[in-house]
């Protein structure tokens, strides 16, 4: 999958301190379901991938994990803080204890620091006898973490890293099943659990706060990478690489395999292909210059005797750095790694894996491409164009990587940043693209341009980035953008939130981007003194002495730069299908009858393995807990209900390190039914919606990679924001949607313009968002409908947060028509690129909306129904501007008042008690009522299935009912029952026999609805077909008590999900919110730790309801959707969307 962000933030001013902090990492990843949208550098094994707004190239193996993907957009040398607090400094005999057990496992320490950004002691070790790095991090979080890296340079676009990526974690020496790695998924409690695949290196991290439970993944890990079955086992490629597949002599042979179909998804999206090109084209000469995830078109060259040689010359203890986290035995760390480096000796692996700068040019290149673009809309104005440079020819010292990174956050970091700003406000294109500075590899680079853009204007784009950065580095910047931009960034690194991403992975992250190129590991690790020096520089020179000379040095006088234009084609995603067909056509041709046999025994043979469980004792091999390990109470929130000036108050006493994190809830049930559409316009931030709608979709299955999707789009979000499972497992609904607040941000007000309205949010908070909640309530007909906005600031800066919250709500003005025509532009270019990238979302969101009001909602501010609304408003702006600001005014009247109010906060004791007042002052401002009509909102879409169809290679297949409607009565059971359906027959069934990136269910214990999506799937039809075998699965289905404890283990892992106490503080509002007790937490608990075979049994015949009654949405091309309807006659309405 593509990249993803770590730090949550909840405004723009902490989204440009994410951007500062965790630049773009180019990854991919393993796990089953990510999502993605922007430029991918790196690969997993994973349902979909995804991005943030800066490009992402990495790839994932996207896992189930109540984690958080991990995102690298930042600066490598800026590492957040762990939990610990600072530990007795070692005596001198301890010190000797512990070198001497190092020397007795066959270690040398190289170097020891006490790092105290993260109240940590750092350990280097060196393995004498391989040359292994081991950097062991001891502190007191108790979220541990583990990571294994090689790097893994490629030479060619076949995906060999990231096929390999997928491949070691199906079956090794001590654990020969076939996925060691999804039982993982099923029975532990993991809090990450992941790999991913970067351009020259592949990661392989997982955490616990469970010590024996961490230690088990550890051992899976490590005999995966190194001991693998996958070198020996030729199938294992076929399945997660390519094969051809032919199911009868008679019919056309195929491509099929997981790497594959996932990577024609990344191929089918424009932000994808522009990514990919430019650093193509930005590194001819090195590793850089291939596509480490696999080009669809060069994957079918890869051969397996290429596969297994790339393990054996890279996957070598010589050539790995290993990491080690969090507040276990730090002596027991070497004693386990022991035990398997011993057992190889010294490789030439780790000179020959060395990644060699790539020389700068010495004048500009200009690249022209196509990408797949819809027949329909005005095709002149959908070019993209970016700029895109490299800064070195060698890596920069922390000093200069330190300024460039402050100076991407001052020009793009927030909507008020200049360069930003100018290209939005130009109007010569409707979003920006790449993704500002990104150090995430050898040779750092920085990117920026436009997209939806017309052919004429491509040069004035061009001129504009010129001119504009021409402009600030004769100018400088302002000095409260340059306060702003301090403040964002020491507030977040005081913080410390890495929301339900491990810390310690982030730290890993940042200290691998030095030390995977033979740096110092240490020195990512700490930000103080170089911060000092920096605000030091600033203030004795000015920020102009500072940052001028780098815009001009690394950018203006820099020829290293590749011009990338995107131009739209509607025929070329049929041409490479037509492409593709004639190669294979060309195979089958070359085949005599016997070949043709020969690969339809082949196909069968594989698929036959692919569906045959493993046996009883291969599964015993993997290591779990036990239930007497598991807690049997829920995790408990502190939580005082009080009264302020008649507004209930509820009030969490945790520790937060004096941050105040605060969420203002007003009810949204006197809005009228027809403004809805324009609410993510009032508080904007729908480019993210759609994916948010997927990943929300999923509900209680989070462990299956939703929640390290969400994790991903969190960040993009700008909120600090986690998807806590409100319910003992049930993430908040499909039909909970958050957009982010662009017209109350970015309007303002009659004192201050937008830009200093966002530096002032910078100065004095963390940040602070406006978002819509919406959501069905078990056993009422009315949904939950609220506007909530969330702030956090220090706590000594409690007053100001409010004051400004109130500014925003109150005195922000929509008189500004052509900054809304920007946002309106903005959210439909946006929501045309999630159509394409997370399809699966597009369908969640549309079945929903065919089921209940909540879910109808949510769609008409995120899904078809919302996009089809931006078509027709962007026209309407210069039509009824009147109208349409009059409808903003509107809707504030609607919401704001003290009626139906709820304040929730999360701090210490004694910050609470200090914000009181403040509180008291800020709803005393408020309106008592909305003197508007409460309303009733009614409605569904039509329940025929509907096919939505996009320029895509891979489709997006979903079905779902209301299982309430058959008098189901939830039980915890079903928790454990969807979680095991995703993890076996639809993992089995959907990705690795189907050859989908992804397949999963999700139970909406809110609404009653039960959905089945495939994500990046090759099929249509097959996929419905095995959705509808579900029932049979479940009353075929034979278990023995391990089994059924790992389900139940898996589950509680999922319930139990790492939160941080911002975290836990909002988790706790949206249980009050939907009506979710104490008591019933406890029961839904005890359900779950009962669940028997008979509970799976039973819940057959509720999801036959799915298979005779379920609506279909599929996202899906046209092709496809044509076969559909002829071998099933009027099977799908078609609409087309772009």
């Amino acid at each position: 999958m593509e990249k993803a962000a770590l730090l949550r933030s909840i405004s723009c001013s902490t989204l440009a301190c994410n951007r500062f902090f965790f630049r773009s990492s180019n990854r991919l990843s393993r796990s089953p379901a990510s999502f993605s949208s922007s430029v991918s550098r790196s690969h997993h094994r994973s349902f979909g991938t995804l991005t943030r707004r800066s490009v992402l190239r990495r790839h994932w193996r996207l896992l189930p994990t109540s984690s958080s993907i991990p995102s690298t957009r930042c600066f490598s040398s800026l590492a957040p803080k762990a939990i610990a607090t600072s530990p007795e400094q070692a005596c001198p005999d301890f010190v000797s204890t512990e070198d001497d057990f190092a020397e007795k496992y066959g270690f040398e320490k190289v170097s020891e620091q006490f790092i105290q950004e993260c109240k940590s002691k750092a350990v280097l070790y060196k393995h004498k006898k391989t040359g292994a790095e081991i950097m062991s991090v001891s502190n007191d979080d108790e979220n541990k973490v583990f990571g294994v890296v090689f790097r893994t340079p490629p030479k060619d676009s076949t995906g060999i890293p990231h096929i390999l990526e997928h491949s070691v974690l199906c079956g090794s020496r001590k654990y020969p099943l076939k996925e060691p790695f999804v039982e993982l998924l099923k029975g532990s409690l993991h809090t990450f659990l992941n790999a991913f695949t970067y351009p020259d290196r592949t990661c392989y991290p997982v955490a616990s706060t469970n010590t024996k439970d961490f230690y088990n993944l550890v051992d899976v890990y490590l005999d995966a990478v190194f001991f693998p079955k996958c070198v020996e086992d030729f199938q294992t490629f076929q399945q997660e690489g390519w094969h051809y597949e032919l199911n009868n002599p008679s019919e056309d042979i195929s491509y099929k395999g997981v790497v594959f179909n996932e990577m024609k998804g990344v191929y089918s999206q424009p932000d994808n292909i522009l990514g990919r090109t430019a650093q193509q084209a930005l590194f001819p000469d090195n590793t850089y210059g291939v596509d480490s995830g696999g080009d669809p078109k060069v994957i079918p060259k890869l051969t397996f005797e290429e596969f297994k040689e790339f393990h054996q010359k890279y996957y070598h203890p010589g050539n790995a750095r290993i990491w080690f986290y969090g507040d276990d035995d730090p002596n027991e760390r070497l004693r386990i790694l022991s035990e398997y480096l011993d057992l190889f000796d010294t490789s030439p692996a780790s000179r020959e894996s060395r990644v060699e700068p790539q020389k700068l040019f010495s004048k500009p290149v200009r690249i022209v491409e196509k990408y797949p673009a819809g027949e329909g809309g005005d095709l002149k104005k959908k070019h993209m164009v970016c700029l895109n440079w490299v800064l070195s020819d060698k890596p920069l010292d922390l000093e200069t990587e330190l300024a460039l990174g402050f100076l991407d956050h001052l020009m793009l970091g927030t909507p008020a940043s200049p360069l930003r700003r100018i290209l939005l406000e130009s109007g010569l294109g409707e979003a920006i693209v790449g993704g500002g500075m990104e150090d995430d590899l050898l040779q750092p680079q920085f990117s920026i341009g436009l997209k939806g853009v017309s052919d004429d204007d491509i040069p004035k784009v061009e001129e504009l980035v010129m001119s504009t950065l021409k402009r600030l580095a004769e100018e400088g910047f302002d000095s409260e953008a340059v306060e702003a931009s301090m403040n964002t960034i020491e507030f977040s690194l005081r913080e410390n939130n890495t929301g339900s991403f491990p810390r310690g992975l982030s730290l890993m992250l940042r200290s691998i981007g030095k030390w995977i190129y033979d740096m110092d590991p240490f020195e990512p690790l700490k930000y103080e003194k170089p911060l000092m020096d920096l605000k030091a520089r600033i203030a004795e020179d000015g920020s102009k002495a500072v940052f001028s000379p780098l815009i001009q040095k690394y950018i203006l006088n820099n020829p290293h730069c590749v011009t990338v234009e995107m131009q739209p084609d509607p025929e070329k995603a049929s041409r490479d299908e037509a492409a593709e067909r004639e190669i294979l056509k060309k195979v089958k041709a070359g085949m005599t009858e016997e070949d043709l046999a020969e690969l339809a025994r082949a196909t069968q043979e594989l698929r036959l393995k692919q569906e045959t469980p493993d046996p009883p004792e291969a599964l015993k091999s993997v290591p779990s807990l036990s239930l007497l390990d598991i807690p049997k109470e829920p995790i408990h929130v502190p939580t005082e209900i009080g009264v302020i000036n008649d507004v209930k108050v509820l009030q969490h006493n945790l520790f937060t390190n004096d941050v105040l994190y605060t969420e203002i809830v007003f009810d949204m049930s006197s809005l009228k039914q027809d403004l809805l559409p324009l609410v993510p316009l009032f508080c904007k931030q729908s480019a993210l919606l759609v994916q948010l709608l997927a990943i929300i979709a999923q509900g209680q299955n989070l462990n299956h990679c939703y929640s390290h999707h969400l994790q991903l789009i969190l960040p993009e979000l700008n909120l600090n924001f986690t998807f806590l499972y409100c319910l003992v497992g049930s993430i908040v609904p499909v039909n909970f949607l958050i957009v982010g607040s662009q017209s109350l941000m970015e309007m303002g007000t009659k004192e201050l313009d937008f830009v200093q309205l966002n530096q002032l949010i910078g100065r004095k908070t963390g940040g602070i968002s406006v978002y819509p909640f919406t959501s069905s309530v078990r056993g009422k007909e009315d949904p939950c409908r609220h506007i909530i906005v969330r702030g956090k600031a220090m706590a000594g800066r409690a007053e100001d947060l409010f004051n400004l919250v109130n500014c925003i709500l109150q005195e922000v003005q929509f008189t500004d028509q052509q900054r809304f025509k920007q946002f309106v532009s903005q959210s439909k270019a946006r929501m045309e690129s999630r159509l394409r990238g997370s399809g699966h979302g597009i369908a969640a969101a549309r079945m929903d909306a065919k089921l209940n009001t909540a879910g109808w909602i949510a769609e008409q501010m995120g899904g078809v129904s919302y996009l089809e609304f931006l078509q027709a408003l962007e026209k309407k702006v210069d039509q009824d501007w009147i109208g349409i600001s009059s409808s903003l005014e509107e809707i504030r009247k609607s919401l704001l008042s003290r009626e139906g109010c709820l304040i929730n906060m999360t701090s210490e004791g004694k910050n609470l008690m200090n914000s009181e007042k403040y509180v008291s002052k800020f709803l005393d401002l408020l309106p008592s009522s909305s003197h508007v009509e409460k309303t009733t909102w009614n409605a569904q879409l039509s329940s025929e299935n509907e096919a939505i169809l996009v320029p895509t290679q891979v489709n997006y297949v979903g079905k779902a009912t209301n299982i309430y409607d058959t008098s189901y009565q939830l039980k915890g059971s079903a928790y454990v029952i969807s979680k095991y359906i995703s993890n076996t027959w639809l993992w089995d069934r959907v990705r690795v026999s189907g050859g989908a990136y992804g397949g999963f269910c999700d139970f909406d214990t809110h609404s009653g609805v039960f959905s089945f999506l495939s994500y990046r799937d090759p099929n249509l039809l097959k996929t419905l077909d095995i959705y509808d075998g579900t029932g049979d699965f479940l009353r075929q289905l034979e278990m023995d008590d391990d089994t059924l404890t790992k389900a139940i283990i898996g589950t509680i892992g999922d319930v139990d999900s790492y939160q941080l106490p911002d975290a836990k503080g909002y988790s706790s509002l949206l249980r009050y919110l939907l009506g979710v007790t104490e008591e019933e937490r406890q029961k839904r608990r005890e359900e779950i730790l009962t669940t028997s075979l008979k509970d799976f049994k039973e819940f057959a015949d509720v999801i036959e309801a799915a298979k005779h009654k379920g609506v279909v949405v599929a996202v899906a091309s046209q092709d496809d959707v044509d076969a559909a309807n002829k071998e099933h006659p009027n099977f799908f309405q078609v609409k087309k969307a772009l």
